[in-house]
């Protein structure tokens, strides 16, 4: 894929550990809606300057809402919704998204995924990073919910050892 959109959470949780290059490096474009944009900005950690370093370089682009959106926010938070109406208005874009519900709802509408997990799994075989682990424990002491069950399965998929630091 030479596009991706991105929700919320993966940006947050890249920015935190300063691994957010990931995207734009992997990606040729990385779009956001303009709900994700104001999501991440509320907060009040590096995700915000990340964020606001990596639109004004052209690394990401903001749109707006779409109309489809609102059948979507029945069933979605605003930024899963906004992110997934964005990707069907884009289909040569995958979608970053680690949400269940919302992982769900864009492979039903077959739109190609990709989680953060994942999206460190393609760094490790492209060799943009050494390792996987490490960065997505540090991710989850960051407030990012990853259960053990997952990151064991992950460990396993990137031929690391599961250490529990």
């Amino acid at each position: 894929m030479e596009c991706i959109i991105a929700d919320a959470g993966p940006i947050i949780a890249l920015c935190k550990i300063g691994q957010f290059n990931l995207v734009t490096q992997l990606f040729n474009q990385c779009l956001i809606t303009q709900t994700v944009y104001e999501e991440v900005m509320t907060g009040t950690d590096r995700a915000v300057d990340c964020l606001q370093r990596a639109i004004k370089s052209n690394k990401v682009t903001v749109k707006p809402s779409s109309a489809i959106e609102l059948e979507l926010l029945k069933i979605l938070d605003e930024g899963e919704a906004a992110s997934i109406a964005l990707a069907l208005e884009n289909s040569g874009c995958a979608l970053l998204i680690d949400e269940a519900k919302g992982r769900q709802i864009a492979e039903h509408l077959n739109i190609p995924i990709i989680g953060l997990a994942g999206l460190l799994l393609l760094a490790k075989k492209k060799q943009m990073i050494n390792v996987v682990m490490p960065l997505l424990f540090e991710i989850r002491n960051n407030g990012y919910w990853l259960s053990d069950k997952f990151l064991k399965e992950i460990a396993k998929l990137s031929n690391e050892k599961w250490t529990k630091p």
